[in-house]
Formats: structure tokens, sequence, C-alpha cells
């Protein structure tokens, strides 16, 4: 504690104009956020925590998932915050000699899984993956002519996402009913919510909070569809279990068939060797699910720039300032050492 309180007196002699040289002092570092929005705020926080370390931080490099693993493992970019297990598992293991993750950060990250609008769910009685083993249900959401309904599905890059819709359409027998439209998530997933208005039916993986179900309320707009038999790749299904209180859907606890996500940072492994104090400032760095959606509504109020986003991330630091200010004090103590 006196370490900590120690600490606390340093941030108030910088903050007075004293010279005092923090870990990052003449270091820059260079972060990386994915191509969607909605936890760029989270990001921002960690990056303003890392000027208030004394380092110098780029602005992030926007790219997709492997991009970013991969950038990370060569040491061109240091650290990412939106990156999500399971989901991410797979370029973990590709890039585990180079890249770590630290954390959890936000846990649970989101709720994900199956989703239709809830018009067409009451009207035909749809509650169940499985009940699009019936063509008739299928047809409701055709787009192409070809009778199976479409889905959108994760990126085609989001390979661990995309393993387990493709896992559960297969172990069900579904392939000859649903077709999952893969393309970019965030397009596609726009097309969805213009469909929605235009009264016709959608069908989509997605999860929450996201811009999607923010514009489209689980329980409103949208129903979860629920899974009679789950499975899962891999050794997830020794984590899974059915989840309580999940707004939207029909039973309690309810058999979403996915994992919720877990957010960590991932880092470059060299570097955390060599910073300290930023791996400290990782590890203690914590938010909430609430904390996301708020902010995600901000955004869909219009609130979507980069200087908002930068401003959100101010309020939020404001917000929790004693915690944020310890984890600081933790970060400098652990850079002396």
């Amino acid at each position: 504690m006196m370490a900590v309180a120690s600490a606390v007196t340093i941030l108030a002699c910088a903050d007075a104009g004293a010279q005092v040289t923090l870990p990052g002092a003449g270091k820059t570092v260079r972060p990386a956020r994915p191509n969607w929005d909605s936890f760029w705020f989270g990001q921002k926080v960690v990056d303003m925590g890392m000027e208030r370390l004394g380092y110098k931080v780029e602005k992030p490099a926007t790219l997709t998932p492997p991009a970013i693993f991969t950038s990370i493992a060569r040491g061109d970019l240091m650290y990412s915050v939106d990156t999500i297990l399971p989901n991410h598992a797979d370029l973990y293991a590709k890039t585990e000699k180079e890249v770590m993750p630290v954390g959890p950060i936000m846990d649970p990250g989101t709720l994900q899984g199956y989703m239709i609008d809830k018009k067409t769910a009451d009207r035909y009685n749809i509650r169940y993956l499985e009940d699009f083993a019936d063509p008739k249900i299928a047809a409701l959401f055709d787009q192409d002519g070809d009778g199976r309904a479409d889905m959108i599905g994760p990126s085609v890059d989001w390979t661990g996402s995309s393993a387990v819709a493709l896992n559960h359409i297969k172990t069900l027998g579904l392939g000859n009913r649903i077709r999952v439209v893969q393309g970019e998530y965030t397009t596609l997933a726009a097309d969805a919510v213009g469909r929605y208005a235009a009264g016709k039916p959608i069908f989509l993986y997605t999860w929450y909070p996201n811009p999607t179900t923010m514009k489209l309320r689980p329980g409103k707009d949208l129903v979860w569809l629920e899974l009679k038999k789950v499975s899962l790749p891999g050794n997830q299904m020794e984590k899974y279990k059915a989840r309580p209180n999940v707004e939207g859907c029909a039973s309690n606890p309810c058999n979403l068939g996915w994992l919720p996500t877990v957010y960590y940072i991932a880092v470059n492994r060299a570097w955390a060797a060599e910073n300290p104090a930023a791996m400290k400032f990782f590890s203690e760095f914590k938010m909430t699910l609430e904390d996301r959606a708020e902010q995600n509504i901000k955004m869909l109020n219009g609130e979507n720039r980069e200087e908002d986003i930068g401003r959100h991330a101010r309020e939020w630091i404001a917000k929790h300032q004693a915690e944020f200010d310890a984890w600081i004090a933790a970060a400098i103590v652990a850079g002396k050492k």
C-alpha cells in the first residue's frame, strides 16, 4: 500500500510540473484496433493510460483480426485491446510464441448466438435453430430463391466464430436448409437492419452489444434462437453452460449454443518483457459489459466520430478516476522494480 501511495504522490508531483521520469518516457508505441468500432472506446481508454505513463501513443492501425495478430507477432505493432476468446483462440495459437493475451479485461465481453426478428418468430413459433429443418421455416428467410434460409454469418476471416457456426449447421444436419452468408460483417449486418425496417424477416449470427443489437433490441425487435443440442469445436464444451436471464430468449437459462466472449489485450511478448509498467497497467485495467453498452448507445445516437470516442473515454476515466489513478500508480511502481 505504501508503494502505491508513493506512486500516487509521484503522479501528483508530475501534474504539478516536477521533473519526474515516467516509465514510458522516450518510448513510442503503435497499437492496433479491429475493423469494427464497437470497442474502439476501450482501446482509447487504454491508450490514454499509456500516455499517462509517459508513452507516446501513435494512432491505432485499423486492421482485420488476422492482420492484427500477424503485425503484433512481427513487432510492427505492440498491442490491441479488442481481442476475444474463444473467438480468436486460433489466432493466438498460431502466434503463441510472439503474442500473449493479458487479462481478462471484460468478462463477459458479449453474449453471442443466432437471432431472428421477433415478428417472424412470434408468427411462426420459431424458437430453436433446429426449427429450420422445416423447409417452410427455412423458406421464410430465403433471399436468393434456393429454398434455404440465408443467415448472415461471421466475417470469413473470423475463423474461430466461423468454425462454431459451420459446426452447428453440420452437426444439426441443416446444410440443405441454411446457407451461411459470409463477407464483411458490418456491411451485411447494416443490410439486415435495412431489411428489418422494410418489414422483411432477418436471420443472423450476432452478439450483444454491437451496433445491430443496440438498434434492434433483444426482446423487442429480435429474439435469440436456442439450440436443443449444443455442439462446439475443440474443448469449448468443457466451458459451456446455459446462460441465465438473457433478454430476448424464451427460456431461462438460455441455451445459446455459444460461449460468452471474454476480452483480452493481445501483446507482443518481447515488447512486454521490456515494459513491465505497461504490463501492470494492462493486467489491472477492467471494464464491464454495461460500460460498453452505454457507450455504444451514444455512438448510435450520432456520437460516433473519433473526437466523440475520445470524449467518451475521458468521461469514463473521470467516472472511474480513483480506480484509474490506482492502476497508473501500480504501473509506475512496477516500472521501477
